[in-house]
């Protein structure tokens, strides 16, 4: 009996209604990073590979990353006074993804530069 209890309490705990929900895999980036200004994967898309060097992300993205996916390592920054004065970077590895990176350090950044700059 004290085994078909316990499997019964361990399929109910399982079953519990509002259990939080797996974060969504990332999609495939065809780029080096992708930016997205919505969370999950979704809305404008950005993408910057290695060669592109230290770049602005655009209007549409500054200060407005929802998520990201990083194939290679990267460095995010946010500008200063100047494309080379940084107020503030994030290193991200090769395989990092965030589903919800707004409240992160995506309301900050505007600048995408390779790895070595961080």
């Amino acid at each position: 009996m004290h085994t078909v209890f316990a499997s019964a309490l361990i399929a109910g705990a399982l079953a519990l209604p509002g259990a939080p929900a797996e974060a969504p895999a990332p999609p495939p980036c065809r780029a080096d990073v992708c930016l997205w200004t919505g969370a999950g994967y979704t809305s404008e898309l950005f993408t910057w590979r290695a060669a592109d060097g230290n770049v602005h992300i655009g209007p549409a993205h500054a200060d407005r990353v929802g998520s990201f996916v990083a194939d290679t390592e990267v460095c995010f920054v946010d500008t200063g006074e100047s494309e080379w004065s940084w107020n503030e970077r994030r290193r991200a590895g090769g395989g990092d993804y965030s589903p919800s990176y707004f409240r992160r350090f995506g309301h900050q950044m505007d600048r995408i530069a390779p790895a070595r700059y961080c």
